[in-house]
């Protein structure tokens, strides 16, 4: 009795081997996965910004209109900074 519960251990059914089959897929899969996202991470690294097109557009219009918005951000952040500070040394 004991050898026939062995033997039939031995030799696999088809149920274990479909098993065996989707965990080999289910890793190709994942592999797949990983090769793809690294793709497109080296796509989207490689594209530029919305502000760097602007920045460095062939249109004289749009790269000025860049720099007019960059100029006035910076001001207003700068502003924005000086008032933080203000609030900041008055409450110590």
């Amino acid at each position: 009795m004991s050898q026939q519960i062995n033997n039939q251990n031995n030799n696999p059914n088809q149920s274990d081997l479909e098993a065996r089959s989707s965990t080999n897929s289910f890793k190709k899969a994942k592999e797949q996965e990983k090769d793809t996202k690294h793709v497109l991470e080296e796509d989207v690294a490689q594209e530029q910004s919305f502000s760097e097109r602007w920045k460095t557009n062939r249109f004289w219009v749009i790269r000025a209109t860049y720099h007019i918005f960059y100029s006035v951000w910076i001001v207003v952040m700068a502003i924005g900074g000086l008032i933080a500070w203000l609030i900041a040394l008055l409450f110590i």
